[in-house]
């Protein structure tokens, strides 16, 4: 005889609803475990709903692998950089075999190269200038190069009379319409002493006193005759009227003397002995000692 089941009858009201407390009762259940796992902080998955994708919260996984840098993408940038270096290196080796020193085109091309060209030229400008004028020893070169000296253009300039040498002879109309001629054969048995100035020069300005009264010193002992390069009568006659000048004075507007004489710069002495022979030579202003020891030697001579 079979037995009786004892399962309730759902089809009965009161099974149905012991059934339904049976379930709740076991979901009830498999869900505590799993909330006890997240915490009780931890945000309802169903709750957060569609917005959550985009409340700005990323996945750590997915940062990482932004992150992570792609060594193939490196290792193109290397080739790129090295490329750019021995682009860089390529190009100097190809200046340096095109017949140039790499080291000589850098400097060349530098301020501080520029500059050094202007130094060098400059020098050799001096030392040009220096032979021309041709002091005659270590002492005069040395004054030479610590006076004052204004550079002045010379038409056709030759080369400057030494010591020992006989002085060019000339002959001009000075600022009172009077003929001045320096001839060493016909010298009037005084000395000389000629000056090469400019009525622009400081310089000149500034030691003619001291030649007034070096000359006045030695009265008619010695003749004095200022040459003024390159200018004219009236704008000598001008000059000599507002600075007080009474020496014989020779505006040089052709530039024949001067150029007879080497001049490269002013003010520019030459101090002639009574037979016509220079004596000593000086480029730059001069002290009044100075004057004084180079007109002794042209009176005593």
């Amino acid at each position: 005889m079979p037995k009786r089941s004892t399962a309730p009858d759902p089809d009965e009201p009161g099974d149905r609803e012991d059934i339904k407390d049976t379930q709740d009762t076991k979901d009830t259940k498999d869900t505590e475990p799993e909330q006890q796992k997240a915490g009780p902080d931890a945000p309802d998955p169903e709750q957060d709903g569609p917005d959550s994708a985009g409340s700005g919260r990323t996945d750590p996984d997915e940062e990482l692998d932004e992150e992570e840098p792609d060594p193939d993408q490196e290792d193109e940038e290397g080739l790129d950089g090295d490329s750019r270096h021995s682009g860089r290196r390529s190009g100097t080796a190809g200046a340096a075999a095109g017949g140039e020193p790499a080291w000589r085109a850098a400097l060349r091309g530098s301020r501080f190269g520029q500059v050094a060209v202007l130094a060098v030229a400059a020098f050799a400008i001096a030392i040009a200038a220096w032979w021309a004028v041709g002091p005659q020893d270590a002492g005069q070169a040395a004054q030479a190069e610590g006076a004052a000296v204004t550079q002045v253009d010379v038409d056709g300039v030759q080369q400057a009379p030494m010591v020992g040498d006989t002085a060019p002879a000339f002959s001009g109309t000075d600022t009172s319409s009077q003929e001045v001629v320096l001839d060493p054969e016909a010298m009037d048995g005084r000395p000389v002493w000629l000056m090469f100035v400019a009525t622009w020069c400081t310089g000149c300005r500034t030691e003619m006193p001291d030649v007034q009264e070096a000359a006045a010193a030695h009265g008619e002992e010695v003749r004095v005759i200022v040459v003024y390069v390159g200018e004219d009568a009236s704008t000598v006659s001008a000059y000599s009227q507002r600075v007080g000048n009474d020496l014989t004075e020779v505006p040089d507007r052709s530039q024949a003397v001067s150029a007879a004489y080497g001049v490269m710069g002013v003010p520019s002495h030459f101090f002639i002995d009574s037979e016509g022979t220079v004596r000593q030579t000086s480029v730059g202003l001069l002290t009044p000692d100075q004057m004084a020891q180079a007109l002794d030697g042209i009176t005593r001579a």
